[in-house]
């Protein structure tokens, strides 16, 4: 992946940076910067901790690809959304194992190998946390999910065709953004190696 120091004539050099908020999940700072071209400016960062996105998939009796997955209400849009396993990766954590914490946490299942298949930046224009997106191929159920105290959640097994259609549980899955940057993920990753 290409940085900044591959395109020295769009790049901006950090000068000063302030934190402005701190809260329980993230930290607002005001970085000043300064353009290569010599354009100064102050701009606003959320310094957050990473997350993982865990894509767990299980084989049906007929052989189709199934996704396990949990429904919730989210606070920010006040819904009810269909998502992936996931979470946020401790400060100090290694990502693999933030994604299988949080795949046994959120569901009672799990898999004996994780793959790390990609990862992205939520919103670079102002955030600085990457998501890690992790394959749990050939997932188990082993037990009860233990979500967090303050998480309500149904966990749901859903064939992968279901997710491609414009079915309601589709548009449920639609309803996060990071779910379709899992999505997308997943699929090159699948089709790469079904060559």
């Amino acid at each position: 992946m290409k940085n900044h120091h591959d395109f020295p004539e769009l790049s901006w050099a950090e000068e000063a940076r302030t934190k402005l908020l701190t809260t329980a999940i993230f930290t607002v700072s005001k970085a000043g910067r300064r353009s290569s071209s010599g354009k100064r400016g102050d701009f606003l960062l959320v310094d957050a901790a990473d997350w993982v996105t865990v894509i767990p998939v299980t084989i049906g009796e007929g052989g189709e690809r199934r996704f396990v997955m949990v429904r919730q209400f989210r606070h920010g849009c006040g819904c009810v959304t269909l998502e992936f396993p996931g979470g946020i990766v401790n400060d100090g954590e290694d990502p693999a194992h933030a994604a299988a914490r949080e795949l046994l946490e959120e569901t009672g299942w799990d898999s004996g190998k994780l793959v790390l298949i990609g990862q992205t930046n939520p919103n670079p224009s102002f955030m600085t946390n990457r998501c890690h997106f992790f394959l749990a191929d050939h997932a188990v159920e082993v037990g009860a999910p233990t979500p967090d105290p303050l998480e309500e959640l149904d966990v749901v097994v859903v064939p992968e065709r279901d997710l491609l259609d414009n079915s309601e549980v589709a548009r449920l899955f639609a309803q996060h953004a990071i779910m379709l940057a899992a999505m997308i993920t997943y699929r090159r990753y699948r089709d790469f190696h079904a060559q």
